[in-house]
């Protein structure tokens, strides 16, 4: 899967620089609006659409400090349900995601697109329902049934994550002020609160989380519209 997110961020990145390199500007003044950029990421509509057991929403934003540089962030909620043959549960929570973002494109006058890196210190606050789960069973000659199922599910509140995040990403303008958006994020996780007796399988906003291995990643396509505050 992250191969395939990498390989379309990269189509997707080599198309956006054709694009700008054939684009044309009979613009003579260049002109730099500094506002806040406000937006949603449509991946998670997307993905509810297609996984019934995930729900999602992400508002993201920026503000423009210099020329290049932004200050950045994103704020969301996500549930998960994950049902297989090893274990039962449900992880709901909210997440913030806070840090920068530098854009290393040189706009033709008049334009205002990016591509960037970015980098992001996130964590979340969420909650697990466990309501069942397989134990090894080293009995196959019986072929016993080892699945227990909770009679009450067992939720476990207070649970967190916390980890860093290297994005690359573009931004095209649309139509004036309004921004579409596409980025790859690279997770690594620094730190969790696990719940008793068992592992945080998905954190929100970091996604699925693999034992022994602390590393993630993310895809997000994002709508946003900048508000003006002024311009030099």
């Amino acid at each position: 899967m992250l191969k395939y997110y990498i390989n379309f961020f990269i189509f997707l990145f080599c198309s956006f620089i054709w694009a700008q390199n054939e684009a044309k500007s009979d613009s003579l003044a260049t002109e730099i609006r500094y506002g806040i950029r406000l937006g949603v990421d449509m991946s998670k509509p997307i993905r509810m659409f297609i996984d019934p057991d995930y729900k999602g929403l992400e508002l993201v934003g920026d503000y423009r400090l210099t020329r290049n540089l932004y200050i950045a962030g994103e704020l969301g909620n996500e549930t998960k349900k994950i049902d297989n043959d090893a274990v039962h549960f449900e992880t709901s929570g909210s997440y913030l995601k806070l840090g920068i973002d530098y854009n290393v494109y040189d706009n033709w006058a008049g334009m205002d697109n990016l591509i960037f890196v970015g980098f992001r210190y996130g964590f979340s606050h969420h909650s697990q329902t466990l309501f069942g789960y397989s134990l090894l069973n080293n009995n196959f000659y019986w072929e016993e049934d080892n699945r227990i199922t909770q009679s009450t599910p067992k939720r476990f509140n207070g649970l967190n994550g916390h980890w860093i995040e290297l994005k690359l990403g573009l931004k095209a303008e649309l139509f004036r002020n309004l921004y579409m958006g596409l980025s790859i994020q690279m997770h690594r996780l620094l730190k969790d609160k696990d719940p008793e007796n068992f592992e945080n399988l998905f954190i929100p906003g970091f996604n699925k989380v693999l034992t022994n291995n602390p590393y993630g990643a993310g895809l997000n396509y994002t709508i946003s519209y900048q508000i003006p505050i002024y311009k030099k």
